[in-house]
């Protein structure tokens, strides 16, 4: 196993844990915000949507090349 199958294992593990908070945040009477709710917070500010965009950028630079 070398250092690509591990950053691969991690971003699977987060996507999943995402897709966990997901289905809980879906639940009647939840306290947990959907992610299009904390999506939608966070791109109200400038800082915001630069984050996002740094965070996809980092992620597809980390992610897809090789």
């Amino acid at each position: 196993m070398n250092s690509h199958d591990i950053a691969v294992m991690v971003y699977v593990l987060f996507a999943l844990f995402m897709l966990v908070l997901q289905g809980l945040s879906l639940r009647r009477g939840s306290r947990i915000p959907s992610l299009g709710t904390v999506f939608s917070r966070v791109m109200r500010t400038r800082s915001g949507r630069v984050g996002i965009m740094a965070g996809w950028a980092w992620l597809g630079l980390h992610f897809f090349a090789r």
